[in-house]
């Protein structure tokens, strides 16, 4: 998620343990139209950069 879709960059999430994605009740709204709908993953990438996991969508 971009720095306008989230609330707080590394929230605090207690005991939840994600698979894989994202922590979406972080998720403010689409960062374009403010919208808080479903998200639709259009594109996503996932790598390793300076040994941290970086999801990216479109």
């Amino acid at each position: 998620m971009c720095g306008g879709c989230v609330g707080t960059e590394y929230p605090e999430r207690g005991t939840t343990c994600l698979e894989g994605g994202s922590f979406l009740l972080n998720f403010v709204g689409c960062a374009q139209c403010g919208r808080r709908d479903f998200v639709l993953v259009g594109n996503r990438a996932e790598g390793l950069h300076g040994g941290e996991e970086i999801v990216t969508y479109d």
